[in-house]
């Protein structure tokens, strides 16, 4: 049985990459890009105001105060959009909407509220800066510039910045194709009624959810009963995809045939039992297909320790094999214990539980029962409390490390 730590170091090292691919910016949200993007442009490609008001030249403006006004006759309306060569007049202004290109001669906007318009003209009781409420030429962006590196995970703000630099397609990352195999006799259909000794498959809906929450295209095997020649079969179409992942049939029962199918269709195991609580029957292997490693994940049946593995395990090497960088792995944070915990079994445990600031600062608290088989532990949690494998007894009151959960 090896750490968790070590299981890390050896699915990570696995060496696999995706290829490019290139897509509509309207279809790129949550993909990865595959390479650095440059602007052409400046952005914004032209001095405009921040505001509507009034461009003025500051110097105009020095002398007005409360007790001391000055009039400056407008001399004609620019809106956005407008594509002028309008040159301010000294002592003059020009009424000016928000985005509007700023005139020549103009260096600053005075805002509506701080003018009183009368007879054509505004009157200024302030001295108004130099700069004031204008946006500079390519004071976002500038012409030649790294906009978003490779690895970025486009969000909707990474999106606007790509439509205003005129990326109107984006080569990103491919998005993997993940063949899920749940396997047992036990297992019913989503809409059957139970029955003697039979549970619904629920491990094959939570997976290919977390497969989408990881950029992948999940793809259903289905359900391989406990038959060597079945799991074979579905076992070697798994292997015709990106990423293979098996739940259940991984213990040392009399029908957790898994480990020996997969040995038999050319994977080579790495490793079989990690440290862990829940989760501990977890193992990983390598197929080498036309000179690609394949990562082939064998997640434990029971519910929680499926989706725990996975997210500890499968789903910071997909980031990696998507190019993102280390951002995605699970944030971590320090909050006070609101109770003692104990264990006696020398694992390390993922322990569900609730992170909250009612007390100003982070505590934690468990949501309860946490037998892997109570999926609805990982319903209440919003982060799993971190145990190390060396230490037994926690204190109430005791700063403890919990990683916040993704869907939180």
């Amino acid at each position: 049985m090896i750490s968790a730590e070590e299981a890390k170091n050896i699915i990570f090292s696995t060496p696999h990459e995706l290829r490019g691919e290139v897509v509509p910016l309207a279809r790129a949200h949550h993909r990865v890009l595959y390479h650095d993007v440059r602007s052409n442009d400046d952005i914004p490609p032209f001095k405009n105001s921040s505001m509507d008001g009034f461009a003025v030249h500051s110097r105009d403006t020095e002398a007005a105060s409360p007790n001391s006004p000055i009039k400056l006759p407008i001399q004609l309306e620019v809106a956005a959009g407008d594509a002028t060569d309008a040159k301010l007049a000294p002592k003059k202004a020009i009424r000016i909407l928000t985005g509007a290109p700023l005139p020549s001669g103009a260096d600053t906007v005075i805002p509506l509220e701080l003018v009183v318009e009368r007879e054509g003209s505004i009157v200024v009781s302030e001295a108004v800066p130099k700069g004031r409420n204008v946006r500079e030429q390519g004071e976002d962006i500038r012409s030649g510039e790294v906009v978003l590196r490779r690895g970025t995970h486009l969000r909707s703000a990474h999106i606007g910045v790509l439509a205003s630099i005129g990326c109107s397609r984006v080569e990103v990352f491919h998005r993997p194709t993940m063949a899920i195999l749940t396997t047992g006799n036990e297992l019913l259909a989503v809409d059957d009624a139970l029955s003697g000794g039979k549970i619904r498959n629920s491990n094959a809906y939570s997976l290919a959810a977390l497969a989408h929450e990881s950029g992948c295209q999940p793809v259903d095997l289905g359900v391989a009963h406990d038959n060597e020649v079945e799991l074979f079969g579905k076992i070697r179409e798994g292997l015709l995809h990106d990423v293979l992942i098996t739940s259940g049939g991984i213990s040392a029962g009399k029908y957790d045939y898994v480990l020996r199918v997969i040995k038999t269709a050319g994977v080579d195991l790495k490793f079989w039992k990690v440290n862990i609580k829940p989760g501990m029957p977890f193992a990983f292997g390598v197929y080498e297909k036309e000179g690609k490693s394949l990562p082939v994940f064998c997640l434990p049946g029971n519910p929680v320790s499926t989706v725990v593995t996975y997210l500890e395990f499968v789903q910071p090497f997909i980031f990696r094999l998507m190019g993102r960088p280390e951002q995605p792995l699970p944030l971590r944070l320090e909050a006070i214990l609101d109770h003692e915990v104990s264990k006696s079994d020398g694992k390390k445990h993922y322990h569900r539980g609730v992170l909250d600031t009612a007390k100003g600062e982070l505590h934690v608290h468990s949501t309860g029962n946490q037998s892997s088989g109570v999926l609805t532990s990982l319903v209440k949690a919003n982060c799993l409390i971190i145990l190390p494998d060396n230490k037994s007894h926690f204190k109430k009151g005791e700063r403890v490390v919990v990683e916040l959960l993704p869907w939180f």
